[in-house]
């Protein structure tokens, strides 16, 4: 009776397990945008006045979704390329700056009531680890400055369909980079990003 019991307890749980794996949506997507860098001030003054001249340059990247059934829970997995630059004139010389971060991350998505024509929002929290790349001066590696660190973020999208295996979306987020693992006297590198993905479903 207990082998039967436990036989049928099996049977129902893989046949559950089954149909909510069905009902899950994978998507995965490609796209880019823009990164805006807000601090710190090093990052953001003018070469002039002794800072990298960053302010808003371009990303590039991919993201993975899974939907799960009946809970409005989105799990995530994402990689974006920041390619920051930066130039002007110091003591006379131009100084073209140059920077790259790589951040790999997971995160979360809690998603709203759908709204109509197709339009599905989401607040999202993201966590990551991001390697900055060297710091380069004319083209020149600026040793020390390749470092990695572990920041996160929180941000604001939709999904907007397109046809039923396609949508668009679209993400503005607020990021700090090195959040965790910072030395002493490192200050917060922080930034705006807006972004669209194309995104294709697969059951």
């Amino acid at each position: 009776m207990k082998l039967f019991t436990r036989i049928f307890l099996t049977t129902v749980m893989l046949f559950t397990l089954s149909n909510m794996a069905n009902a899950q949506i994978f998507q995965i997507g490609v796209g880019g945008g823009l990164t805006q860098i807000l601090a710190p001030s090093y990052y953001t003054d003018a070469v002039g006045d002794g800072g990298l001249g960053f302010s808003t340059a371009w990303n590039i990247g991919a993201v993975a979704k899974i939907g799960l059934p009946i809970i409005p829970l989105t799990p995530k997995a994402y990689f974006l390329y920041h390619s920051l630059s930066g130039d002007g004139q110091y003591s006379g010389m131009n100084i073209d700056y140059s920077q790259s971060i790589s951040e790999l991350g997971i995160g979360v998505e809690y998603n709203f009531i759908p709204l109509p024509a197709g339009f599905d929002p989401y607040i999202a929290l993201d966590i990551a680890y991001n390697s900055f790349g060297a710091l380069e001066a004319n083209g020149t590696e600026i040793s020390g400055t390749k470092v990695n660190r572990f920041g996160g973020g929180i941000g604001l999208g939709t999904e907007i369909t397109i046809i039923p295996i396609i949508n668009l979306d679209v993400y503005a987020s607020y990021k700090m980079f090195n959040l965790i693992g910072k030395e002493d006297g490192e200050d917060t590198v922080t930034a705006f990003t807006l972004d669209a993905f194309i995104m294709f479903s697969f059951l």
